[in-house]
């Protein structure tokens, strides 16, 4: 990103003999005018931004660029990440994707587009106004826009400040705007030029900051991971840093209400302070809401929070204490809102703009939504009209008879599916739909094209269960799925009435298609099908691949290009049952789509773009170009000299084909407006899930002894069940049922289900098992009931479930050490088909079972998987703090512990190891802890000692998993070591947050750090592509409990389109050590943007510590400390932009510190020193360059500030006291932030 205006900013350490300017003398000093730099020079009008007059300025002219290539620039965007809104009046300003939207509200039921940005720098992250016409549009890493909306109709760009950082958020302020600036604090920008506005000052630069909140001339600070900062700006250009306060959580929003300040702080709930003293607040309350308070609304003196998963919710402040009025959700994930009157407008990232009416605030009403394209999956083009297969965003139709500016004619929602794949023939739209859909395939009729109309669709019955429509082929009369590990077909003969015709289950995935000549093709792994009996697929061979893609094509009859390591295989199918690899193409990422022109490929590559081979000479394919993307490639269209691209990020892109573009060049003036197609009339639940009311004990109790082990009869388990009434005690004979020799219960058929409440069965004291041995289907025990106890019984071989659990208030297991059973009153529920235990419901119990191992809990006795909480899972403990209630879920051959759950506690549990906590009971367990689905507000562990979880010996240690879970937190565990944290016992990898977003692993409260240590390759990580604001905080990873050395193979591994990461932070509570491992950070791909990387101690004598590779690039590397290494601590490939500042190093050859390889930050050279006398420091370096001088010494190197390069690269440092004697070394930043390597070390004279 380009730095526009720069000064030396703060010193933060203080060496013997050095005395250079303190923390505060250096962030408070204002930036010398003499060096600022304009971001645009424009000859245009000069405008007072507070005067309150005309603001006719001439618009500017953009100076950014987009990535491209030579002979492809983007000219058109339409959709994308969708985050942002402000409003003022009747006008909703919506920032989707690259633009700022227009709307009219002034009937909330019938909103309009009035108009349309022209395309800005980057995505939009927030929008404020002054109430004059302008808007400032924070556009994170493309710095900050001035929008000139007095035409609503046309808004033009007036001006433009690129700063350093990643702006997240910007406040007028007379004639200055005060930008949260994320890595880069806080900046304070001049903007009477509204044409040129500068950076005249700036505080807390080296903190994250995302929000702000001005009272007078206080600035209030929402710093993240770090609390809240206070900044007196009675001088803008000389603030003052007047302190923070450390707060749990990470702190999002700030908002100034009937004087108080109030901050929005994720986990850590909403903050109230008292500013009666504008620089000293004092903490008055803290409120604890259910979710993550994201964003904050002032609402008519009451405060509306907008809590992520968990809605948004009203709160009156009439009191001391803030009262809860109502909370409205649609169970999506709510980040911003804006209230005017008695109408709120909510983002919601799985439903979109949705319209409130809070005319009763106690009962908030759902008056209309509409879904932007959000991402794009696939698309196809007929003429002028473009089918977007949008994901969870549904279908989307767009007009492109104007490319410059798309406009959405029509949107078809699907509830929850996620549209992957829109083909069109003759006058028919075919849309595929997988997940959470009542209609997997869905026929349209577009003759009129912009307007389709519902023809039919497949119903998701029995025949079609358990597939998922990920894409398909059309044939003449059929249409050919890859359902993921299924291949169906469907007759489509009868647009109105689709059918399945037939149906192959497979054990590998299928998850692309295409058809010729009487084959179907699918791609993840390569099988080839008959479909020359278009209504009767046949499987005639398949071909491993082993690949992470799932692209395939035909390049001619005998043919296919397929994704294959280490990218593209050609294989030859003439002969289609025996087919065969005999060529490839090497390329980086994962080909996700091919999109074929004669023999030449444009393959979709997500974060590596598009990558545009030809194939003509199939033994030595020929990279012509590749296409650089502004997200995520998924898919693309070939439109004559039109590129269409389909992307998770950026909805869709249009590219043409510079020497044939007459508009290439990007419009500045704006776009005109269209109408939207919105979704009113919606039945559907908008309050929150609640639990059901307290029940009674009924008065009449009942006992039963179970007198025999037979499978029926009287006395025996199944006579008790069916006779039972509720409030009953079940217990066995122990004269039959031994303690110490258990007798077997061989079960001939399932036992009736438990619908009676208030069951205890109660085998504590005896020696009871359950065998299910015999049966062919059903579960152990089926409890439908509430205030149900299972205890202390063996549940075994079962083909379905050991137990599964229903209702509420239910308890399944109990201590160990009460009761004179092998196991007192847990249970062991192993040897099953499918789940040991299963359990939804609300506040249900599960502890000290024995889930997946022997009676010693010593062994692996496998069921599929081991615990599983369901979706319909509220608020269920699974463990506990007394230790002979923790549960040993070790030994199960998929997952030992999955949960679906919202705000389940899984804590105090032993998790693929054995009951002695040391050894591993089955390292080929897939995971031993999965978080994934629906899974919301779960918390792995906690703060004592007592709620540890010990995950260590299988496959993967945690694992995040898929768009639709929120705000889970793994907190205070240990990972990868026996339950003393000093020996590894090693998970072949520690886990990490994957494909999903706003999820925490550590936390920045005390005792919230997790141990991972001694993993086989990364220890944990950050991976999958469309994600973002996910932490990594406060862990130690890679030492043991006493501090030493443990490594994991990799320490911390981010890869695969992780965007907006944050690993550390500013405080050292939210900093991470990491020592040892191959690398000590590795982050990995073009797809990655935008992480902050701060405050962490790395460790890791002999090896490399920060590797940005393969084009991970918009990195912030500061702050961190680098200990004593013999290699690099950081090494930048490919990459550009990456940020590399303030951190502290060690190590006898600083030129080898920073590494910059395959032009990683475009290879930009160190500053040359040719003066270095007492104080002073100069030299030459890039234009407008950033330099950063340290002292070198023997103890480390430590940075003692920065100087700002003139525009001829000429650059004069002057240090507080002389540095004679001493070595410095410098580096050096240009404006589009690339770092480069250190200088040799320099004596000064």
């Amino acid at each position: 990103m380009k730095r526009l205006t720069v000064f030396l900013l703060a010193l933060l350490f203080t060496l013997a003999g050095c005395a250079p300017k303190t923390e505060a003398e250096s962030h408070n000093a204002s930036l010398s005018e003499s060096t600022v730099t304009p971001a645009l020079q424009n000859p245009a009008a000069v405008t007072d931004m507070s005067s309150g007059s005309d603001i006719d300025e001439l618009p500017i002219e953009p100076t950014w660029t987009y990535p491209g290539s030579d002979n492809w620039q983007m000219t058109g965007q339409f959709g994308g990440t969708t985050k942002a809104m402000y409003r003022d009046g009747d006008r909703l300003y919506l920032g989707s994707g690259l633009h700022v939207l227009v709307l009219n509200v002034a009937d909330p039921e019938a909103i309009e587009v009035m108009g349309t940005s022209p395309l800005l720098p980057q995505f939009v992250e927030s929008i404020s106004g002054d109430g004059l016409g302008h808007l400032f549009v924070s556009c994170g890493s493309g710095g900050m826009v001035i929008l000139n909306v007095s035409n609503s109709s046309t808004p033009t760009i007036s001006g433009y400040l690129d700063t350093m950082g990643y702006t997240e958020n910007a406040i007028s302020y007379g004639q200055y705007v005060i930008l949260a600036d994320g890595p880069q604090g806080v900046q304070i920008a001049d903007v009477s030029d509204v044409q040129n506005p500068t950076v005249v000052s700036e505080a807390y630069s080296l903190a994250y900051v995302y929000d702000i909140a001005i009272k007078d001339t206080t600035v209030y600070a929402a710093g993240g991971g770090s609390g809240l900062f206070t900044i007196d700006l009675s001088d803008p250009k000389k603030p003052v840093e007047a302190g923070m306060i450390q707060l749990n959580g990470c702190q999002y929003d700030a908002e100034i209400v009937n004087e108080r300040l109030y901050l929005a702080g994720a986990w850590g709930g909403v903050s109230a302070f008292d500013i009666g003293e504008p620089l000293s607040p004092k903490l008055v309350n803290n409120t604890e809401t259910t979710g993550w308070a994201m964003a904050l609304e002032n609402a008519d003196d009451d405060l509306l929070v907008l809590d992520g998963a968990d809605g948004a919710m009203l709160y009156d402040l009439s009191s001391s204490y803030p009262e809860l009025l109502s909370t409205f959700t649609l169970f999506g994930f709510v980040g911003s809102g804006a209230m005017e009157g008695n109408t709120v407008f909510l983002l919601d990232e799985e439903f979109g703009l949705v319209s409130v009416d809070y005319s009763d605030k106690s009962a908030p009403e759902l008056l209309c939504r509409w879904m932007p394209l959000t991402e794009a999956r696939r698309l196809t083009v007929n003429g002028t009209t473009a089918y977007v297969a949008g994901g969870l965003s549904g279908m989307h139709v767009i007009d492109l008879s104007d490319v410059g500016n798309p406009q959405e004619a029509f949107w078809y929602n699907t509830d929850g599916g996620y549209v992957n794949t829109v083909l069109v023939s003759g006058n028919k739209a075919y849309a595929s739909i997988h997940l959470d859909t009542r209609n997997p395939l869905v026929i349209f009729d577009i003759s009129n094209p912009l307007q389709p109309k519902e023809l039919g669709r497949v119903l998701n019955d029995e025949a079609v269960y358990g597939s998922a429509f990920r894409s398909f082929a059309l044939g003449d009369e059929a249409a050919y799925i890859a359902g993921e590990r299924t291949a169906l077909t469907v007759d489509i003969r009868d647009s109105t009435h689709p059918e399945m015709t037939s149906r192959i289950d497979l054990a590998s995935e299928s998850n692309s298609g295409v058809t010729q000549n009487d084959l179907f093709v699918t791609g993840s792994r390569l099988q080839i099908y008959d479909v020359s009996d278009p209504q009767n697929l046949k499987l005639i061979s398949s071909l491993d691949n082993n690949s992470s893609g799932e692209a395939v094509a035909f390049l001619d009859d005998t043919t296919v290009l397929c994704s294959g390591e280490p990218g593209i295989w050609i294989v030859d199918i003439s002969d289609s049952r025996n087919p065969k690899k005999i060529g490839e193409f090497t390329m980086s990422g994962s080909p996700m789509g091919i999109t074929m022109d004669g023999t030449t490929a444009y393959i979709s590559a997500l974060g590596n773009g598009i990558y545009i081979v030809d194939f003509s000479d199939i033994n030595n394919p020929v990279l012509i170009e590749t296409i650089h993307t502004l997200g995520d490639a998924n898919s693309c269209y070939l439109n004559g000299n039109q590129l269409i691209v389909a992307d998770s990020i950026a909805g869709m892109t249009i590219y043409e084909r510079v020497s044939s573009a007459s508009n290439a060049d990007v419009a500045t003036t704006g776009t005109k407006g269209y109408a939207l197609t919105l979704l009113t009339g919606e039945d559907r639940q908008t309050t929150p899930y609640t639990p059901p009311d307290e029940m009674t004990t009924p008065n009449t109790a009942h006992e039963y002894v179970i007198t025999t082990a037979a499978d029926s009869g009287d006395g025996s388990l199944r006579n008790a069940l069916e006779h039972l009434q509720p409030n009953t005690t079940i217990t066995f004979d122990t004269t039959v049922f031994s303690p110490k020799k258990p007798a077997t219960i061989a079960l001939e058929s399932a036992l009736p289900e438990i619908e009676n409440d208030y069951l205890t069965l109660d085998a504590s004291n005896a020696g009871v098992i359950l065998d299910g041995s015999h049966l062919s289907e059903g579960n152990g025990l089926t409890v439908r009931a509430s205030h149900c106890t299972v205890m202390g019984l063996q549940i075994v071989n079962f083909p379905g479930n050991g137990i599964q659990g229903d209702g509420n208030w239910n308890q399944f297991g109990g201590s160990r050490a009460i009761g004179a059973g092998l196991i007192g009153q847990g249970n062991l529920a192993s040897g099953n088909g499918i789940c040991g235990i299963v359990t939804g419901g609300w506040y249900t119990k599960v502890l000290g079972n024995l889930v997946g191992t022997d009676i010693t809990g010593t062994q692996a006795y496998p069921n599929y998987d081991g615990i599983f909480v369901t979706d319909w899972g509220f608020y269920v403990t699974v463990g506990s703090t007394n230790p002979d209630e923790r549960n040993i879920a070790s030994g199960n051959n998929s997952i030992n512990m999955d949960s679906w759950g919202d705000h389940t506690r899984i804590i105090g549990n032993i998790i693929g190891l054995d009951i002695t906590g040391t050894k591993v009971v089955k390292y080929d367990s897939e995971s031993n802890l999965t978080l994934e689905n629906t899974a919301k507000n779960t918390i792995v562990g906690g703060t004592t000692l007592e709620e540890r979880n010990i995950i260590s010996g299988a496959q993967s240690g945690v694992t995040f998993s898929d768009t639709t879970s929120y705000q889970n937190a793994v907190i205070g565990n240990y990972i990868g070591t026996d339950i003393s944290g000093t020996k590894a016992v090693a998970n072949r990898s520690g886990g990490g947050i994957w494909a999903c977003s706003h999820h925490r692993i550590g936390g920045n409260a005390e005792g919230e750090g997790n141990l991972i240590s001694g993993n086989e390759n990364a220890g944990t990580g950050l991976s999958g592509y469309g994600c973002s604001d996910n932490f990594i905080l406060g862990n130690r990873i890679g030492v043991d409990a006493k501090g030493n050395s443990l490594p994991n193979g990799t320490g911390i591994d981010v890869n695969t389109g992780q965007r907006h990461g944050t690993i550390g932070g500013y405080t050292p509570a939210e900093g991470n050590l990491v020592v040892g491992g191959s690398i000590s950070m590795r982050i990995t791909g073009r797809g990655i943007k935008g992480c902050y990387i701060a405050g962490n101690s790395m460790i890791n004598p002999g090896n490399l510590m920060v590797y940005l590779e393969d084009g991970a690039s918009d990195c912030f590397i500061q702050n961190n400390t680098f200990g004593e290494n013999n290699s690099n601590a950081v090494r930048v490939d490919y990459g550009t932009g990456n940020i590399i500042r303030a951190n502290t190093f060690s190590g006898e050859k600083p030129w080898d510190l920073i590494l910059l390889l395959e032009d990683g930050n475009t290879g930009l050279p160190a500053p040359i020193v040719t003066l270095a006398e007492a104080e002073n420091i100069s030299g030459t370096t890039c234009a407008f360059g950033r330099v950063e001088v340290y002292l070198f010494s023997k103890t480390g190197i430590v940075s003692l500030g920065f100087s700002l390069a003139d525009e001829n690269g000429e650059f004069r440092f002057s240090n507080n006291e002389s540095l004679s004697g001493k070595q410095v070394t410098l580096l050096v930043t240009d404006r589009l932030n690339n770092t480069s390597a250190f200088t040799q070390p320099c004596t000064v004279s």
